[in-house]
């Protein structure tokens, strides 16, 4: 059920919420064009992508110490680390695993967070309050990029002043930490919340929020399993809806992050979520290849490709991330994606393009 989906994410949901809407809508950019990854001419917005797949989340998270599990991925050149707040505590102990997976890293860019909304000192208050200076900071992570899990979806009319407000307050915070875009995450994935119709996330109210989000923090993630979106997710109107605000988010020049993750995720007799062995029945290789070829044909294409397995609680489950040549690892998904998974660029003149890596191969 993606309600435990919910749950996992809304773990890290709680307090206030942050933003302003009250900003001006940024231009909006024509259509996308078409074009290889490796144009004619060198000066292509395809020619010189560097970093735009991610790897990381929760489960297994401390296999990623290992760089020798995923040297093709790393060679690629494309991939850098998604550091999930909660995987990051749980590689400081001993803090040798850390500093392996930052050194498996090296040279990589300075990665991507997944963090929860608290509030605007959680980025301020010194490394002894344990908060984002003691989790990253300290241990040498300067990532540049966040996705934030906010504590609603929506507000009401009268609350969404001060909701934004607060947003606006944490990304503010967030800059002097050195992270340039903080996304909201968002995708009506409670089949109580608005999808059907077209561009509902650009013109229902209800989403007034997470769009003034979006447009402080200059970015936007998209919560999507592959396997919830190709089932229809939480009800009609979902899929649509996701391609829209894809497109939504490229259009008004933000950076869009698509996070993939195994989903459903068994229970054992216990009760207890199945390790990565024991999930027998894991499609993360099928769906992922089956849901980028349809957003790609409906060009709505993100800016970057995130493998966030946070199904998987288990941060020494490594086998869940590692080796790449592993159907359904987090690497084997990651390398896929390098390989074959186009991606939006920004191209001259306001031209958003969208580039496809000139060679394909299939998942292990």
């Amino acid at each position: 059920m993606i309600v435990s989906k919910i749950a996992a994410r809304h773990r890290y949901r709680y307090l206030a919420l942050v933003a302003a809407i009250a900003l001006a809508s940024p231009a909006v950019r024509s259509a996308p064009q078409d074009n290889p990854a490796a144009g004619p001419r060198g000066d292509t917005a395809c020619a010189n992508l560097g970093v735009y797949i991610f790897v990381g989340g929760t489960g297994g998270f401390d296999g990623l110490e290992d760089g020798g599990q995923f040297t093709e991925l790393l060679q690629t050149g494309h991939v850098g680390l998604y550091k999930h707040a909660n995987a990051v505590v749980a590689a400081e102990n001993p803090a040798s695993i850390i500093h392996a997976i930052e050194s498996a890293f090296a040279g990589t860019g300075p990665g991507q967070a997944e963090l929860g909304q608290v509030g605007a000192n959680y980025f301020t208050l010194p490394p002894s309050y344990g908060y984002y200076q003691a989790v990253y900071i300290q241990n040498g992570l300067h990532p540049t990029e966040a996705n934030v899990n906010t504590p609603s979806d929506a507000a009401p009319p009268e609350q969404l002043k001060e909701d934004l407000e607060l947003w606006r307050e944490y990304v503010d915070a967030a800059k002097t930490a050195g992270i340039e875009t903080v996304a909201p995450v968002v995708g009506p994935n409670d089949p109580n919340e608005p999808k059907l119709g077209d561009h509902v996330f650009a013109t229902n109210p209800y989403y007034a929020l997470e769009r003034g989000e979006a447009l402080y923090g200059k970015a936007i993630a998209f919560d999507v399993p592959p396997n919830f979106f190709l089932t229809g997710g939480s009800g009609p109107g979902y899929q649509k809806f996701i391609v829209q605000a894809i497109q939504w988010g490229n259009e008004h020049g933000l950076r869009t992050t698509m996070l993939l993750s195994p989903y459903p995720w068994p229970n054992n007799s216990k009760g207890e979520p199945d390790t990565f062995r024991e999930f027998t029945n894991n499609t993360l290789s099928r769906d992922t290849r089956t849901f980028v070829s349809q957003l790609s044909q409906q060009q709505a294409v993100p800016s970057q490709w995130s493998v966030d397995n946070y199904e998987d609680p288990y941060p020494h489950d490594a086998s869940a991330v590692v080796p790449e040549t592993v159907r359904n690892t987090t690497t084997a998904v990651g390398l896929w994606l390098a390989r074959n998974a186009p991606v939006y660029a920004n191209g001259p003149h306001n031209q958003g393009v969208i580039c496809r890596p000139p060679a394909s191969s299939e998942l292990p």
